[in-house]
């Protein structure tokens, strides 16, 4: 049996001066890392904390965070990685639902839960910023600072756990737009975490470039995959400025690098990427959302020599369904590629059949990285995990050679009079136009067709561009119920806080941060 922190556990028993983490303040070994993880184990047992109580986790990347969530994990609770800071959609759900018997969080994030109307049960709270005493009714607040310099309590805790207890529920938002928790045991984790190893064949020379976040499934797998084979992590949360995370790369070696696409599209458009000198670069993962053909082709213009591996999962899947192969990516331009090692994947109509070679239905997922459901939402669990696997909500089709190509959502289908227009087909256009940085296409209400696709476009620095000239770019490569009937221009498109384009918000308030010519 084989739980997350066994792994740092042995590593830092047989290669404890390893270099574990690196960031801008400094490095970590196993060793060191080890030893923080075990005081905040039993800074939580001694709290009170019991097997299976949740404890929230609100930081920025760092060496806390990670020290934090494998003492959690020692002390056999569960983690719930949010994302720090008053600003979290998330927090309020996750409190009133999971009702955490703890929390390790930043001062913000701190000030948020004080003000929550739903933290009923929590007894401890280990702040990151010293900001004076506090003192909240029923709650033992203490420096998390002060419990990572804490000296006697170095040992491992050794909590009792089994593989499929959860270690984590991975806060989302559900088909209704509501938060809802992804409940994913150890098992979940590692079973994933061993396939994505293998395939992308990573060793303890690897040292990965983290820019997503830690509270993202994606983030995480970079820290469960890399902690598993004893691997080094590099943190930078300065994606604002990708030219200093390209020179950290540099600088420290990066041997792999992880993003989702506006990620490429800000290295793309908004850094020195080429002429960035990235010699130790061995391998870059895709993942969180299809990433646009004239996008990738782009980059492997660029780094033609680096491996570049398209991914696709879900938080539902511990992370990883299925992976292109880098020696396929041009072959198969768009596709999503095959199951990972130990997971199936196949394409069910809505009759429940098999779907044939080209013929659209839902993707549907099992394995031992799908989760057991959501946390609390028994209906919602009873919808998507059934005894047919885990129902993705992502219309796909499989060709003659058994890739993967994903049409779109289900709730990413725009209903244009008799047709069903997938978004991503638009889509996939727009980021052809060489002014274009990024697009996302949304339906809204019309009198006439029912719905009708809208363009929401962000224009590349120095570039500019009118609402006519993207029409008659659809309408050259598009038939006519395709054709955007309007669009509209930001000067960044909403993002959610992993990065992706948040398509609900553009739904609700389809007209902000218009700029007539998108410069």
């Amino acid at each position: 049996m084989t739980l997350l922190h066994h792994w740092l556990s042995a590593h830092a028993q047989s290669t404890p001066d390893l270099t574990a983490v690196i960031e801008p303040k400094g490095t970590i070994t196993y060793g060191q890392l080890e030893r923080l993880a075990n005081r905040v184990g039993h800074a939580l047992l001694n709290a009170g904390v019991a097997r299976g109580d949740r404890v929230v986790l609100a930081l920025e990347n760092s060496i806390p965070f990670i020290a934090a969530y494998f003492g959690i994990l020692k002390a056999g609770a569960v983690a719930v990685p949010l994302p720090p800071g008053a600003k979290n959609d998330r927090l309020e759900a996750a409190l009133d639902g999971c009702e955490p018997a703890a929390c390790i969080v930043d001062g913000a994030t701190f000030d948020a839960i004080e003000k929550a109307t739903a933290f009923r049960g929590m007894r401890v709270a280990m702040v990151l910023e010293e900001r004076g005493a506090r003192r909240v009714p029923g709650i033992a607040v203490t420096s998390l600072t002060g419990v990572l310099e804490a000296a006697g309590s170095e040992s491992d805790p050794l909590a009792p756990s089994d593989e499929k207890d959860l270690a984590a529920i991975i806060y989302t938002s559900g088909s209704t737009g509501e938060p809802r928790g992804v409940m994913l045991s150890h098992l979940n984790f590692v079973s994933n975490a061993r396939s994505i190893v293998q395939y992308l064949e990573l060793t303890a020379a690897d040292r990965v470039m983290v820019v997503l976040p830690f509270y993202y499934v994606y983030g995480l797998s970079l820290l469960h995959t890399h902690v598993a084979v004893g691997g080094s992590l590099v943190l930078d949360n300065r994606f604002a400025f990708p030219n200093v995370v390209l020179r950290a790369m540099e600088e420290h070696a990066a041997s792999g690098f992880a993003g989702v696409p506006s990620t490429f599209a800000i290295l793309l458009h908004r850094s020195n990427l080429a002429g960035a000198s990235l010699k130790a670069l061995r391998y870059v993962t895709q993942a969180g959302g299809p990433m646009p053909p004239a996008l990738l082709q782009k980059w492997l213009e660029i780094l033609p020599d680096v491996p570049f591996f398209v991914m696709y999962g879900a938080t539902e899947a511990a992370a990883r369904l299925s992976y292109l192969p880098p020696s396929e990516v041009r072959r198969h331009l768009g596709s999503i590629g095959r199951a990972i090692p130990g997971v199936q994947l196949r394409v069910l109509t809505d009759e429940g059949r098999e779907a044939t070679v080209g013929e659209v239905g839902e993707i549907v997922a099992s394995g031992p990285n799908i989760s057991p459901g959501y946390w609390n939402c028994p209906e919602e669990t009873c919808e998507r995990f059934g005894p047919d696997g885990f129902r993705t909500g992502d219309l796909g089709f499989a060709d003659a050679d058994g890739y993967l190509h994903v049409v779109g959502r289900r709730h990413d289908m725009i209903k244009v009079g008799a047709h069903r227009v997938a978004a991503r087909e638009i889509e996939d256009v727009l980021h052809e136009h060489p002014a274009i940085h990024e697009a996302a296409v949304v339906g809204e209400s019309h009198p006439l067709l029912g719905e009708a696709p809208v363009a929401h476009v962000a224009v590349r620095d120095g570039s500019a561009i009118d609402g006519a000239e993207v029409i008659a770019a659809c309408r050259a490569r598009l038939p006519e119920h395709k054709v955007p009937t309007r669009v509209v221009f930001h000067v960044e498109l909403p993002k959610t806080f992993s990065g992706k384009i948040a398509k609900d918000a553009l739904r609700r308030d389809p007209v902000s941060e218009i700029s007539p010519r998108g410069v």
